[in-house]
């Protein structure tokens, strides 16, 4: 894409992003983050309470992944067609049921349906990227990505922090407190949101602009540079998901914190230290980053501070260790999703912002549903190494790929690959 396309594609005024509109959706999914940290530091637990082994936490993982895939082009779309504000509440609801059932479940299969029907839910987050990606210029854009993505963070640290909290009482208390989190979420998207949509010159029933081109993801992926990418960005959440879905089992079984196994407190812990540095490098980090390294310079330094968690985590007998690896671990992925997601979006105009979103979102549920399983086996073994060595090779090959075949153009923007 051309370099004043890119430019063009936010719909703003260039190097300026429109507060007004960026905060609401920041205050938003925090609480909607919230209820999601709230729930997770106790899920697996829960889990394993009703007898449930490794693989089985990492199948309810995985359902709600593939529930993710297959929900979120459609959220997309509808968002792109209808707004970006009735898809977000509607999310929200359904987001509150799903909740409200896992709160009462009596049994895995329970648990099952309501973390589906979570997983269907999974238009929030699309319908708020695409929310900020229609408000903000291009060049501004991984940076208002990253302050939306710094409120998942903040909702973490809360959310686990009063998971932590509530855990002692009992392993559903936290689950209504995220509940109440998300109804607030609803609340503040219905008063707070305006309602965006689709610019007039955009035909939302064919994806067909002003232009007369078609806009789809099957459009999207047939540049080479878009294909790379998401390929790049695959390995990456592939090797997260191996590692941090499965995290609370190994520190469980392998770690002593304080003279006591590892349980749902010292998880909500790390959860809420993750969450800080969420918040620390998407706010204070990433716009210099973003200033003073190229696409894929910056793909190339979140695959090696990854690694350098995943080695981390896979060696941790000591808490500084283990904190190293949430610094290293957290920091890459507050760094990712906003790189990946800026990265893509500026191919697409903004009105097919939903869309494009939403489709990420379901490709990036296929590793997120494929990665706990396959983790869950391993450790179902007590294959530990192997556990590490997997997710460490997976991101090693995604840094690989990005070094061989990604280009730049001189504005630091990826481009056509390198021929084979």
């Amino acid at each position: 894409m051309p370099a004043r396309d890119r430019q063009q594609a936010g719909g703003g005024k260039p190097g300026a992003l429109d507060w007004r509109m960026i905060l609401p959706v920041f205050a938003v999914v925090s609480l909607v983050a919230a209820g999601m940290s709230s729930v997770m530091p106790v899920l697996p637990f829960l889990v394993r309470d009703m007898g449930g082994s490794p693989t089985v936490i990492g199948i309810v993982i995985a359902v709600e992944a593939l529930s993710q895939f297959c929900s979120a082009p459609l959220l997309g779309q509808l968002a792109d067609r209808f707004g970006r504000k009735r898809i977000l509440l509607a999310s929200q609801i359904l987001a509150a049921a799903s909740l409200l059932l896992l709160a009462g479940a009596p049994n895995i299969a329970v648990v099952v349906i309501a973390r589906l029907l979570f997983g269907l839910s999974a238009g929030n987050l699309a319908a708020a990227a695409a929310y900020v990606t229609e408000h903000s210029d291009a060049r501004d854009r991984r940076q208002a990505i990253g302050i939306v993505m710094g409120g998942v963070g903040l909702g973490g640290i809360v959310g686990a922090g009063l998971s932590g909290q509530l855990s002692g009482a009992s392993l559903t208390t936290p689950i209504h407190a995220a509940l109440l989190s998300t109804l607030l979420a609803a609340v503040l998207t219905f008063v707070l949101l305006r309602d965006s949509r689709p610019a007039p010159h955009l035909d939302t029933r064919t994806g067909t602009g002003a232009a007369g081109g078609k806009i789809s993801l099957r459009a999207l992926l047939d540049t080479p540079a878009v294909r790379l990418l998401i390929g790049v960005m695959l390995c990456h959440f592939f090797a997260y998901g191996m590692v941090i879905s499965q995290l609370p089992v190994f520190l469980a079984d392998t770690f002593v914190w304080n003279g006591h196994p590892f349980g749902p407190k010292e998880l909500s812990y790390l959860m809420m230290a993750d969450g800080v540095v969420n918040v620390l490098v998407q706010i204070f980090v990433l716009g210099w980053l973003s200033r003073h390294f190229t696409e894929r310079a910056l793909i190339v330094l979140i695959f090696a501070v990854a690694g350098a968690g995943f080695l981390a985590a896979g060696l941790a007998t000591t808490i500084p260790v283990l904190a190293f690896a949430v610094v290293c671990v957290g920091a890459a992925d507050a760094l990712a999703k906003p790189t990946y997601l800026a990265a893509l979006s500026v191919h697409v105009p903004a009105q097919r912002q939903g869309v494009v979103m939403g489709s990420v979102q379901a490709l990036i549920a296929v590793a997120d549903a494929a990665s706990p399983v396959v983790g869950g086996f391993i450790l179902g073994y007590a294959l530990y190494g192997v556990w590490i060595g997997v997710a460490l090779a997976v991101a090693l090959a995604g840094a690989v790929v990005t070094l061989a075949r990604l280009r730049v153009d001189k504005a630091g923007y990826l481009t056509k690959p390198g021929a084979l």
